[in-house]
Order: C-alpha cells, then structure tokens, then sequence
C-alpha cells in the first residue's frame, strides 16, 4: 500500500498522543534514519516504510509518519 501526496490520512497530533484527526499529505520526505525529520522529497512511499518518513500537512502542521493512520 503506497502513501502518496494529495492522500487524506488520521494525524495524530502532540507526538501520537492527541486524538487522531483527518488531514491531508502536501509533502513527503524519506529520511535515512527513523526519527528524522529531513531527508529526501519523494511524491510517494510505501506505508511500510513509514517510520522513515516527515510529511507536511494541509492544516499548517508537521507529522513523522509513526502519527499517520490510512483512511479505509
């Protein structure tokens, strides 16, 4: 399953302790190390390797990709 720009996913904001709210991915960046937040801009990844990834956000905000949550 891929993560792609445009795609609309559950962020969970306060570092994955706020309740999940919907958002929409306007970035990807895939990082060399977990935990990093700069890396590479890519227009899409796999959800398998999103504790490699920092996306921005349609509502001003920043998430590592272990806050996202795919939208069925």
């Amino acid at each position: 399953m891929e993560l792609k720009i445009g795609d609309k996913v559950m962020w969970k904001g306060g570092w994955g302790t706020d309740a999940p709210r919907p958002a929409k991915i306007t970035s990807i960046d895939l990082c060399e190390t977990k935990g990093s937040k700069y890396g590479n801009p890519v227009k899409s990844v796999s959800w398998s390797l999103k504790e490699y990834i920092a996306v921005g956000l349609d509502n001003g905000h920043w998430a590592y990709g272990t806050q996202l949550e795919a939208i069925q």
